[in-house]
């Protein structure tokens, strides 16, 4: 007989852990099945926090603020091993996968690890264990939430091989295990995740060609933001190509690999990543066979209660589509949980802040001014440089800017944009302006320690002030 729980998550990445402990919070038997053999989803184990960790790795190893402050005067490290770079990597996710075990197991949440789960019916989950298909779990549940993530999109004519030829999965987890770091690299696909890749690789010295289907970098992202990314790039090798149409990526006999171009371009290079976009594994969970409808692309269709059109199961996070990161999967999976259990979560609509964490990063939250355009909104802007700000000096990134839209009577704020150190940690003081109809006063204000990278906000604040506001 099928042990039985309140609610059964199958995934355990940000989404799923969210919605598990919220439950179990709250007073529900929960269970949670996870197909790899640690609690923490892609986001922890080949994602988000292997990456960011990697990132901080050779921001530090590679001396990327020293030599900003030293210029040339500072003496880089002739060699950077791959192994000096994983240590980090593998100590913060060994660390955070202990973390998420302990929540998962405080909270009284009953953790099933390797096993591949299918939705029986709306009601029962079925499991098999991958390293022993003979080993199941049968489980029932008055509700079921689905938080299984996505995957690299496979491409044809892209086969990735995790030797020469890596996904956006296998760049922390495997290439970084070669005996040195790739003296060249081509990236496939300027995304978010693609251009992550390449500026890290490009600050450690690679020489990166970053290759792009469309026009320009980051259409959907402020200009000025993405001028200066564009201008560090540049500086640390590495080349953007446009309108590349690819066709073919293969390794080559005497070593490397090579993507060729539908109009005959051709580039060689030590490896290739393919990061081409993310997709859905849902045809995997036997959906069909229960009715839950679906999207384009396998997205699992839900409403504003992240609710199927099947009553008892819900979904969160990647598997029903945008935004698709981890931020806003921690809040679907704890709402989601509320209304799983008959609860009525607070929902207060508040801004949600997006980051890019390149070198250097680039963080938003509120409206654009392509929007404000296209939505006739009046408004006024107001910049300030990183180069004017002590601290910046101090910490060696002077390449940064902060940028605040407003309205130009009310000077309500409607929007803020940075590039440079710190953020996305920065870009929470405009958050908490916008969820509460702020104006840009609270930074002409407002006294901030100095010196700090928060100064931005007023210099920011008066600049646009000062242009006849």
């Amino acid at each position: 007989m099928a042990e039985h729980y309140d609610l059964i998550v199958i995934g355990s990445g940000p989404g799923g852990l969210a919605a598990a402990c919220a439950a179990a919070a709250d007073g529900a038997r929960v269970a949670v099945v996870e197909r790899q053999l640690q609690p923490g989803g892609t986001s922890l184990l080949y994602g988000t926090i292997p990456t960011k960790t990697l990132r901080e790795a050779v921001l530090y190893l590679r001396g990327v603020r020293q030599r900003a402050f030293y210029g040339e005067d500072f003496t880089e490290r002739e060699t950077i091993t791959p192994s000096e770079l994983l240590t980090r990597v593998d100590k913060v996710v060994a660390d955070r996968v202990q973390v998420v075990r302990r929540q998962l197991e405080d909270a009284g949440v009953t953790l099933h690890v390797g096993y591949h789960a299918t939705v029986a019916s709306p009601t029962q989950v079925e499991a098999w264990q991958l390293d022993d298909p003979l080993e199941t779990l049968g489980l029932s549940a008055d509700r079921i939430i689905l938080a299984t993530g996505s995957r690299p999109r496979q491409v044809p004519g892209l086969t990735v091989d995790n030797e020469v030829i890596f996904d956006s999965d296998s760049v922390t987890s495997l290439l970084f295990r070669r005996a040195e770091l790739p003296r060249s690299m081509i990236v496939l696909g300027a995304g978010v995740i693609g251009t992550e890749v390449a500026s890290m690789f490009g600050a450690l010295g690679s020489a990166v060609h970053l290759v792009h289907r469309g026009a320009e970098l980051f259409s959907t992202v402020d200009r000025d933001l993405v001028a200066v990314l564009e201008e560090r790039l540049a500086t640390d090798g590495v080349t953007f190509h446009p309108h590349c149409d690819v066709e073919e990526a293969r390794r080559l006999d005497e070593g490397g690999a090579r993507v060729s171009m539908r109009d005959g371009r051709r580039l060689d290079a030590d490896c290739v990543v393919v990061a081409l976009g993310r997709e859905v594994a849902s045809e995997v969970l036997g959906l069909d066979d229960v009715g839950v409808e679906l999207k384009r692309y396998g997205l699992v269709a839900v409403n504003e209660l992240f609710q199927t059109n099947v009553p008892s199961i819900y979904a969160v996070g990647d598997v029903i589509g945008s935004p698709s990161l981890a931020s806003t999967a921690f809040e679907e999976g704890r709402k989601a949980a509320a209304y799983a259990l008959g609860r009525a979560p607070r929902n207060p609509g508040l801004p949600v802040p997006m980051c890019i964490y390149t070198i250097p990063a680039i963080a938003s939250v509120g409206f654009s001014e392509f929007q404000l355009r296209e939505m006739g909104v009046p408004h006024a802007v107001g910049r300030a440089r990183y180069e004017q700000l002590t601290k910046a000096g101090i910490v060696g990134d002077e390449q940064g800017m902060l940028k605040l839209l407003f309205e130009p009577n009310t000077r309500q704020l409607l929007g803020a944009h940075i590039v440079g150190d710190l953020a996305s940690e920065l870009i929470h003081v405009a958050q908490a302006v916008l969820a509460h109809n702020g104006s840009i006063e609270y930074f002409v204000d407002g006294v901030v320690n100095f010196p700090t990278l928060a100064e931005a906000y007023k210099q920011a604040a008066l600049d646009g002030l000062s242009r006849g506001s």
